[in-house]
C-alpha cells in the first residue's frame, strides 16, 4: 500500500513569500543595474522605432550602432514597450515575467523527472535561495531571457528521451538557437547534454547521446543558415558581435585577476542551498532514517547527477576568459536547483509525512504570514528609489529643462559614469558627450 500524498499548501505559500521579500527592495523601485537600464533604454528606443531588431540603438554619443550582445532580449522588451508604453515598471515588469517563466519550466522539468510536480517548491526554494536569482529578478539582464530557452531546450530534450522520439530535437536545437541569440555562446551549453544523460542513464549508450547532441548543433546551423538567408541583416550584425564581443572584449577585456573568480563565485552563491540540504540530512540522522537510501530510487540519482555535471557544465567553461561576472552564470543554476531537489526528496518527503495535521495548519499561517509580509514590504516600497536615489533626483531636475533627443554637454572626466549615459537615455532620451560644448550641460557632485 502507498504512502499518502501529503498537501504542499504551506510550502508554494512559503516559497512564494520568500520569493516577494528577497526582491523586496529592488522589484518596485526605481533605479537598476548599469546593464538593465542599458537595455531597457535600447528596448525602449526600438519600440519607438529608433534603431530596429537587427541594427540596436542607444545612444548618439555611445554605441549608435549598438553590437555589443545578440539582439533577441532586446527586441522582446522592445514588444513590452510597446505594449505597455514608456514607464519606468516596464523592464522591471519584463524581467520578473522572464524569471516567473524560469521558474514554470523548473517545476515542468521537475515534474517529468520526479513524477510529481506538486514536490516543485523543493527545487524552486533551492533555487531561489541562491542571492543571485533574486538580484537578477530586479536587474533586467539578459541572462534572465537566456535562461528561459535554455531550460525550454532542456526540457524539450527529456521529452524527446520520455517518448523516445528524435523528431523533439530540431525543437530544441531551435531553442538554443534562440539562446545564442539572447547572450551568445554561454546559453550553448546543454548541446552537451544528451550525452551527460546517456552516459549517466545506465539503460543508455553513450553513443546515443553523441548522436543526439549532432543533431541539435545540426538543427541549430541548419536554422541559422535558414535565418541569414530569410533576414540578411542577422550575418553581418553576428559577424560584427563576434569580432567585438567575442574575439575582442571575450578573450582580452579584464574584469577578474583570476580564472577561478566564477568557481568562487558558484560556491558563494551556493552557501544557502548547502546549509538546507546539511539541515536535510541532520533531519534525517534524527529521524532515524540512515535505512532508507539517501536517493529513495535509482531515477533520483541519475537525474542528480545528470543536472549537477549539466549545472558545472554551464558555469566551469567560463574560466577559460578572465571577463567573468557573477551573474554569467544564471542559466546554469536551474540545473543546480534541479540537482539540490534530486539529492533531499526522499528525507524532505520523510520529513513532510512526519508533520501532524495541527503542525501542517500552523505552517500554512505561518507560511500565509510571510507571504503577506512580502506583500506588505513590496507595496511599501512603490514611490521609492532601490539603488542611485541622489543621482535620479538631480537628473530628473535637469531633465525638465531638456528637450528630448538632446545631445548635451559633459566633462571628460565624467564621460566615462557609463550609469549617466544608461540613465539620460533611459529617462529622457537624452546623449551625453564630452567633445564638444552643446546649448545644455550636465555636472553632478555627489555630497
Amino acid at each position: 500500500m502507498s504512502q499518502p500524498r501529503p498537501k504542499n499548501t504551506p510550502f508554494w505559500l512559503l516559497l512564494i513569500g520568500i520569493f516577494l521579500i528577497l526582491t523586496s527592495k529592488h522589484l518596485l523601485t526605481e533605479g537598476m543595474f548599469l546593464d538593465g537600464v542599458t537595455y531597457a533604454g535600447i528596448s525602449r528606443n526600438m519600440a519607438e522605432g529608433t534603431g530596429t531588431f537587427w541594427n540596436p540603438f542607444y545612444t548618439q554619443t555611445l554605441y549608435p550602432e549598438f553590437r555589443q550582445h545578440p539582439p533577441l532580449a532586446l527586441g522582446l522588451e522592445a514588444l513590452a514597450f510597446r505594449m505597455l508604453g514608456d514607464h519606468w515598471w516596464v523592464e522591471k515588469l519584463y524581467s520578473l515575467q522572464t524569471i516567473l517563466l524560469s521558474g514554470l519550466l523548473i517545476a515542468l522539468i521537475w515534474r517529468r523527472t520526479s513524477n510529481d510536480g506538486r514536490t516543485a517548491w523543493l527545487p524552486l526554494l533551492f533555487w531561489i535561495s541562491i542571492p543571485l536569482v533574486s538580484w537578477c529578478t530586479t536587474n533586467n539582464l539578459l541572462e534572465n531571457t537566456m535562461s528561459v530557452f535554455v531550460l525550454l531546450s532542456v526540457y524539450i530534450i527529456i521529452i524527446r528521451y520520455q517518448q523516445n522520439n528524435r523528431l523533439w530535437l530540431p525543437l530544441a536545437g531551435a531553442s538554443l538557437l534562440l539562446a545564442f541569440l539572447t547572450k551568445g555562446f554561454t546559453g550553448l551549453f546543454p548541446l552537451v547534454f544528451p550525452i551527460i544523460y546517456c552516459t549517466v542513464e545506465q539503460e543508455r549508450k553513450v553513443l546515443q547521446g553523441i548522436i543526439d547532441s549532432a543533431w541539435l548543433l545540426v538543427s541549430m546551423v541548419g536554422l541559422t543558415a535558414l535565418m541569414f538567408w530569410v533576414f540578411p541583416s542577422s550575418l553581418p550584425y553576428l559577424k560584427d558581435y563576434f569580432s567585438i564581443q567575442v574575439l575582442g572584449n571575450g578573450l582580452h577585456e579584464v574584469t577578474t585577476s583570476t580564472r577561478f573568480f566564477i568557481v568562487f563565485q558558484l560556491l558563494i552563491q551556493s552557501a544557502i542551498p548547502f546549509a538546507i540540504i546539511a539541515i536535510l540530512f541532520i533531519l534525517r540522522k534524527i529521524l532515524k532514517q540512515n535505512h532508507i537510501g539517501i536517493f529513495g530510487n535509482p531515477s533520483n540519482k541519475t537525474w542528480f547527477v545528470t543536472f549537477l555535471v549539466l549545472g558545472l557544465t554551464g558555469v566551469l567553461p567560463m574560466m577559460v576568459s578572465v571577463k567573468q561576472r557573477d551573474f554569467y552564470m544564471l542559466a546554469a543554476l536551474p540545473f543546480l536547483a534541479l540537482a539540490f531537489g534530486h539529492l533531499t526528496c526522499t528525507i524532505t518527503n520523510t520529513c513532510v509525512l512526519k508533520i501532524k495535521a495541527v503542525g501542517r495548519n500552523w505552517m500554512t499561517f505561518f507560511a500565509s504570514m510571510v507571504l503577506i509580509v512580502g506583500l506588505f514590504i513590496n507595496f511599501s516600497q512603490i514611490g521609492k528609489y532601490g539603488r542611485d536615489e541622489a543621482f535620479l533626483m538631480e537628473m530628473k531636475k535637469a531633465l525638465v529643462e531638456i528637450p528630448e533627443h538632446e545631445i548635451i554637454s559633459i566633462s571628460q572626466e565624467d564621460y566615462t559614469q557609463w550609469t549617466w549615459h544608461a540613465y539620460f537615455m533611459r529617462y529622457g532620451k537624452v546623449s551625453l558627450d564630452d567633445r564638444q560644448s552643446h546649448t545644455y550641460s550636465f555636472s553632478y557632485h555627489p555630497r
